[in-house]
Formats: C-alpha cells, structure tokens, sequence
C-alpha cells in the first residue's frame, strides 16, 4: 500500500467560526489569533508541558519517542497545525511509540490513522481526567500531519491525507 501525498487540509477557520470559546475552553487563542494548548496531559494525568523548549514563549509538549531500542525525547510546539519540533528527526513514515516521560507508558490508542497500515493516533489529553472529552489525536507514524483537536466534545480542527489525481 502507497503512502498518500497529496494533502487535504480541513481549515482550521471552517470549525472554528461558530466555536464559543469559554473559561471551560481547554484550548486557547494566542494573540496573533492561532491557537494553541495550554496544558496537556498522558491518559494517567501526568503534564507534559515543558519549560525545556519554548515556541514564540509557550512551553512544549515533551514526549518520550521509542524506536527500536532507541529512546529520545521530543517537544513538540504547542501550537495546533504546528509541526516544530526539538529532538531527532527519523525517516518520514517511520513508526515510532509515544509515551509519557513520566510514567514511560504508550499514549493511549485512539483511532487508526490512513497513513500506513497498522498506525494509530495516540491521545494527548488537554485535562488530567481522560474521561473528559478533549483531546488531541497524533500519529505515531513521524512526519504524518494528520491530527485532530477535540475540545469539550466539539472537533476545532483536523488534517487528513487523501488521495488525490497528481
């Protein structure tokens, strides 16, 4: 099975037109008006927010990557459609596990992504309790841009790959 290259993007506007942000709004407007995460968190309530790296002032999401034997640990941007990110880089497409580096546990497994057969999208939750309904679904294939933003049960953003006539 090929991997799609052609790239559809869901603008971020189309969902966010009608979307109330609130003081229970777990995902925040920077004031150059992109948005971002404030806190996040692995399905047993560990931050994984970081004062380690810093994008445009905000703190990073710190992840442990595992490939292979192995370990590494990345910090990704907190803002959403962003793909910075300090800490190695692997081939594009190569599947690698993401874990929290404080309990070392996988993120939780939440859907199948279409990038390439058998990869998933993990959950970064953006409340300690997973049971409340936001999250944000990565996947675990590095490079894949495909992603959600899910937050008080209201989806404000997605990327998906799709196939295309190029």
């Amino acid at each position: 099975m090929a991997v799609r290259k052609n790239i559809k993007k869901t603008t971020l506007v189309e969902f966010e037109k009608s979307y109330q942000f609130s003081d229970e709004s777990n995902v925040r407007r920077h004031h150059d008006g992109r948005l971002y995460l404030p806190s996040a968190y692995c399905q047993n309530g560990h931050k994984l927010m970081t004062d380690d790296a810093r994008f445009d002032g905000l703190r990073g999401i710190k992840l442990l990557v595992i490939n292979g034997e192995e370990r590494h640990i990345i910090i990704a941007s907190p803002f959403i459609n962003d793909q910075r990110k300090e800490g190695p880089n692997f081939p594009e497409g190569t599947k690698v596990v993401l874990c929290c580096p404080v309990c070392q546990e996988e993120l939780e497994q939440l859907v199948p992504c279409t990038c390439a057969p058998g990869a998933y999208r993990r959950a970064i939750y953006l409340t300690p309790n997973p049971k409340d309904i936001g999250a944000v679904g990565v996947c675990e294939a590095f490079g894949c841009p495909q992603s959600f933003v899910n937050d008080n049960g209201e989806l404000l953003y997605e990327v998906e790959l799709t196939d295309g006539d190029a």
